[in-house]
């Protein structure tokens, strides 16, 4: 395929919005489509596209793709500090404890700004408010806080052609990484944290085309 032919599907996380990918596209030789979850009023929403050859989500982003069944069979399907389950549950023992998603959930009520600036804390991202960013949507967050705690595409984790994860990852930790894919599917990072897309942009581009050349080869 012609890298003009090429459409690359980006989706984000929770509590980011579309500008979350911009590092990523920027380097990009590909078109890319980066569609805003709705996380934050007067975002850009975008549409998914009729046809694309790679999806790739960025942590929740990766379990949305998945749970909402958008993909066409000819998708390559890529995630970046992903998963296809979150939440610990009786026969996922690696998961995140339910209660500290609870927890967020009950403070969006109170303060959902604060929830969502904790969030990018824990995620290793510094500095003040984003002026830029506009105003957290409560229900939008407790959608996405729902789908980690009771979304589950395990039975899906075969269409994920890879993933890229980070050894210090403060909220997708290595053992919830390898618990969600084999070990073939995985590419590490010694670094980065849970942001890649934003702290190693170069390496995450270097996965995706890696990985879409693999795929052109094999078609």
């Amino acid at each position: 395929m012609r890298a003009g032919l090429m459409r690359v599907l980006l989706i984000h996380g929770w509590g980011f919005d579309r500008r979350f990918w911009e590092p990523v596209a920027a380097r990009l030789r590909y078109e890319t489509c980066v569609p805003d979850v709705g996380f934050s009023d007067g975002a850009a929403r975008g549409v998914l596209p009729d046809e694309f050859v790679v999806a790739v989500g960025h942590s929740l982003g990766l379990l949305w793709l998945l749970a909402h069944g958008v993909l066409p069979a000819s998708a390559l399907i890529l995630g970046i500090n992903g998963f296809t389950r979150f939440a610990r549950a009786a026969d996922f023992p690696d998961g995140v404890a339910p209660r500290i998603l609870e927890r967020m959930e009950a403070g969006l009520g109170r303060d959902a700004g604060a929830v969502v600036r904790q969030f990018h804390v824990n995620c290793g991202l510094s500095g003040g408010p984003d002026e830029t960013a506009g105003l957290p949507v409560p229900e939008s967050l407790r959608r996405g806080l729902h789908l980690l705690r009771h979304g589950d595409a395990r039975a899906l984790r075969d269409r994920v052609a890879g993933v890229l994860a980070s050894r210090d990852d403060a909220i997708v930790p290595p053992a919830l990484t390898e618990a969600c894919f084999s070990a073939d599917r995985i590419s590490w990072s010694r670094s980065g944290g849970h942001l890649l897309p934003l702290t190693e942009p170069d390496l995450c581009v270097r996965f995706i085309c890696d990985a879409m050349e693999r795929h052109r080869h094999a078609v």
